[in-house]
C-alpha cells in the first residue's frame, strides 16, 4: 500500500493516523461499467451487419463507421481515465492535529482543504444499501466550525471505525489544548 512520506506544512509531533482512499469495490464498479460500455460498438456492429447489410458494402459508409468507432473509443479512454483519476486522487488524511481533504474535481481542478481537530463539532458515519453493509464501506460526515461546514469522506472502508477514531482524536486533542492553556 502507498504510504505518504511528505505531509504539507507538517506541524511538530504530527503523526498520520489514517491515509484514506475510496473502497476498492468503487473501482471495481467503475471498471465493470466501462467494460460494459466498451462492448457497445461490437453490439452495434452485429446489429448493423444483420439489419443494414448494404451499409457495410459501401466504402464511404465503412470509413465513416470506422471513424465513429475510433472516436467512441477515444472518448471512452478519456472518460475512463477521468473516472480512475477521480477515484485514485481523492484522498483524506487524518493526523493527530488536523484533517486534510484532497479532492480531484476534474482533470485540472483539485481542491485541498485543511481543518484543525479543535474545529470539529460532530462526526457521523453512514452506510446506505446492502452492498455497502456487506462490504463495510460508506461515508463519514464531519461537521466543522470553519468556512467549509461539512467534510465528507466518500465511500471509504470501515466508516464506523473511522468515525469513532476521529471522535477519540478530537477529544484527546481538546484535552491536550486545555492542559496547555492551563
Amino acid at each position: 500500500m502507498f504510504r505518504l512520506k511528505y505531509l504539507p506544512h507538517r506541524e511538530p509531533n504530527e503523526k498520520i493516523i489514517f491515509f484514506l482512499h475510496r473502497h476498492w469495490c468503487v473501482l471495481a464498479g467503475i471498471i465493470l461499467a466501462y467494460l460494459f460500455l466498451a462492448f457497445i460498438p461490437l453490439i452495434a456492429y452485429f446489429f448493423i451487419r444483420r439489419e443494414f447489410v448494404d451499409l457495410l458494402q459501401n466504402a464511404i459508409a465503412l470509413i465513416f463507421l470506422n471513424l465513429l468507432v475510433f472516436t467512441f473509443y477515444l472518448f471512452w479512454w478519456l472518460m475512463f481515465y477521468h473516472s480512475f483519476l477521480d477515484y485514485f486522487l481523492d484522498i483524506w488524511i487524518v493526523t493527530n492535529r488536523r484533517i486534510i481533504n484532497i479532492e480531484q474535481l476534474g482533470l485540472f481542478h483539485r481542491v485541498v482543504a485543511e481543518n484543525k481537530l479543535f474545529r470539529i463539532q460532530d462526526v457521523v458515519a453512514q452506510q446506505k444499501g446492502i452492498l455497502s453493509t456487506f462490504l463495510n464501506y460508506g461515508e463519514v460526515h464531519i461537521q466543522t466550525a470553519g468556512a467549509e461546514k461539512v467534510i465528507i469522506f466518500e465511500q471509504i472502508a470501515r466508516p464506523n471505525y473511522i468515525a469513532q477514531e476521529i471522535i477519540g482524536l478530537v477529544e484527546k486533542h481538546k484535552r491536550l489544548m486545555t492542559k496547555e492553556t492551563g
